[in-house]
């Protein structure tokens, strides 16, 4: 999710177990080694009805995907973002599968339940009842933006108006980190976590044994979704448009840029066993699928 000018929101199968994006899959990736010549393609853009899209999710048992729309600015409560639920094509299948949201931003599943993050709260939806069931306050946050959960369910996130990086285990809240500058995108990697940072335009990592932080990889501005490829190396996204491979070293390759067309990229999510990337397109108002290919 864009901020301000300034804030400009696995090294194998076994870091996908330990550890999880929003959207990660389970299943065998089927990339096992670093790609040569990663390259985006155009798959499908879904019909541009989900206003303010920022985040999409993939639910492996439904083989579906949920997208958030905030349906209107991304700092003022409203009361009318909603949930949808596509196909794998890009169909709509529930525009408003969920609705009278606030404003809702990242996503994350576990155990057949969706968290969302909208505004200071974490939201659980029970997928099966297609119903709201909780919702947890962070204190202090604010403005909550990406998600991310652990296979044994413990939630993470990120604070991004008040800098701060939380962890809900239980459903108890744990302030981990305060005075980070902007945190927007999160992934989970067993004791690490990746965090998008919007005032240093960079992606950092942080121990949550050894509590340091370290600068992963530089000069990525708003950097909005961050997931793994499963072969070590990540996908990251900056909300203007731009999607970055980086690789397990920090180093980055420039995939995509949309935004001369004004195209963004907010919260993204990959499919490892599908090689497909899903981009919100918020400003476009719609999701775009594409496939990440080795063209060697």
């Amino acid at each position: 999710m864009k901020i301000n000018a300034t804030y400009h929101h696995l090294a194998s199968i076994c870091l996908i177990i330990l550890g999880l994006a929003s959207c990660s899959s389970t299943k065998k990736n089927t990339y096992s080694k670093t790609l040569d010549n990663p390259k985006l393609e155009l798959l499908w853009q879904s019909d541009t009805i989900l206003t303010d899209i920022e985040s999409a999710t993939y639910d492996e048992k439904k083989n579906a995907i949920y997208t958030t729309s905030i349906n209107g600015h991304w700092l003022k409560k409203n009361g009318i973002g909603f949930v949808s639920q596509l196909d794998l094509k890009g169909n709509i299948i529930e525009h408003k599968w969920i609705d009278n949201l606030e404003g809702p931003t990242g996503t994350a599943i576990y155990n057949n339940k969706l968290y969302l993050a909208d505004f200071e709260n974490v939201i659980e939806i029970d997928i099966e009842k297609s119903k709201v069931t909780d919702k947890i306050l962070v204190e202090g946050t604010e403005r909550i933006n990406d998600l991310a959960v652990t296979t044994d369910g413990v939630i993470y996130g990120t604070g991004t108006l008040k800098g701060k990086l939380f962890s809900i285990k239980n459903k108890k809240v744990k302030i981990i980190k305060n005075n980070l500058g902007g945190p927007n995108g999160i992934l989970v990697e067993g004791e690490n976590i990746l965090l998008g940072l919007g005032k240093s335009k960079s992606v950092d990592r942080y121990n949550l044994s050894t509590k340091s932080m370290k600068t992963f990889s530089s000069g990525i501005s708003s950097a909005d979704g961050i997931t793994a490829v499963g072969n070590g190396d990540y996908l990251v996204s900056s909300w203007q448009g731009m999607i970055y491979y980086v690789y397990k070293n920090g180093d980055k390759k420039l995939l995509l840029d949309t935004s001369k067309e004004g195209i963004s990229a907010a919260d993204i999510c990959y499919i490892p066993s599908k090689n497909i990337l899903l981009v919100p397109a918020m400003l476009s108002h719609k999701l775009m699928a594409y496939k990440l290919t080795d063209n060697k």
